[in-house]
């Protein structure tokens, strides 16, 4: 396997723009660890990321996904495993695809730090690009499409065989990964897993809450977490202060009333958790380079 880094060919900045990713809830059923998705012949993902192993197989065409701000290009029949908490969105020119998503602790069950369950580990800690060749060697695209078979049949005992056809899965692909693996777990899979808990509960706090006066200290007591400590661990995991995330997500759910609604600008920053108006205008021209009067304006609407 090569990692992704090979196919990266530069920002996607240049390409898209700059987008906020936001925490993608409800990807799966809570009694299930695994989902399919079977893409249409085109297909269009806004930047977002979750705790699950996401596998993608270019069924037809190629595909262009972003992965934490860079552009990934891939050929018709390849495969492409995101590891957990990665940003990533699909973006024009990305054809059919068959993705299967499932988490982790379905595999390592009650011993995360098992030899076979480090294997895993070492196979999921990075973006990894399967070629086409390979994943035909291995018939790594039949395995994923009997698992697709499975789900949308759904005959009895078909969630038995899709895990039963997803652990072949998995050992095929460790057996492809070239040297050794690591046989301890520092800070691995079980303090990985509990940091993307800990993430997933703030960013679920904060879109829940979002419209009302948060202050760090509201989201420190609700987490049961030192402000500094809260502060440090989400600028590690996402790559901007858990503010930053706030106000990003205030204003991505005020750009859609702007859009869509009759309402005045004051009632619109009110509703998204934003005191004064000066506030609003402040921060929202920090993310788009504009007010939002500018913003209604551009969009054909009269500012009010």
């Amino acid at each position: 396997m090569e990692r992704a880094e090979r196919f990266i060919l530069g920002k996607v900045g240049d390409v898209m723009g700059t987008m906020t990713s936001f925490l993608e809830r409800g990807l799966m059923d809570e009694d299930f660890p695994i989902r399919v998705v079977q893409t249409e012949e085109t297909f269009l993902f806004a930047p977002h990321w979750h705790e699950e192993v996401e596998i993608v197989y270019v069924a037809e065409s190629g595909a262009r996904i972003e992965l934490n701000h860079h552009l990934c290009e891939l050929k018709k029949g390849e495969i492409l495993m995101i590891k957990p908490g990665e940003v990533h969105s699909f973006l024009p020119g990305t054809g059919k695809l068959l993705i299967i998503v499932f988490r982790m602790h379905f595999l390592t069950g009650t011993n995360p730090c098992g030899p076979d369950e480090q294997s895993l580990k070492s196979l999921v800690s990075h973006n990894t690009v399967i070629p086409a060749h390979q994943v035909q060697k291995a018939n790594l695209a039949l395995m994923m499409k009997a698992i697709a078979e499975e789900e949308s049949g759904r005959q009895p005992g078909y969630k038995w065989s899709m895990k039963a056809r997803l652990y072949d899965l998995i050992v095929r692909l460790i057996r492809l990964e070239p040297g050794q693996m690591e046989d301890d777990c520092p800070g691995g899979a079980c303090s990985e897993s509990k940091k993307f808990a800990f993430i997933e509960a703030v960013c679920e706090y904060l879109e829940r809450h979002y419209d009302q006066p948060l202050k760090l200290d509201d989201i420190a007591d609700h987490t049961n977490f030192n402000k500094f400590y809260l502060c440090k661990l989400f600028k590690e995991a996402r790559g901007m202060t858990v503010m930053d995330y706030l106000n990003q997500y205030r204003i991505a759910q005020a750009k859609w009333e702007l859009l869509g609604g009759s309402e005045s600008i004051l009632q619109i920053a009110v509703r998204n958790g934003f005191n004064n108006l000066n506030s609003f205008n402040r921060i929202f021209k920090k993310y788009n380079g504009c007010t939002p009067s500018e913003f209604r304006k551009r969009s054909g609407r009269t500012a009010q």
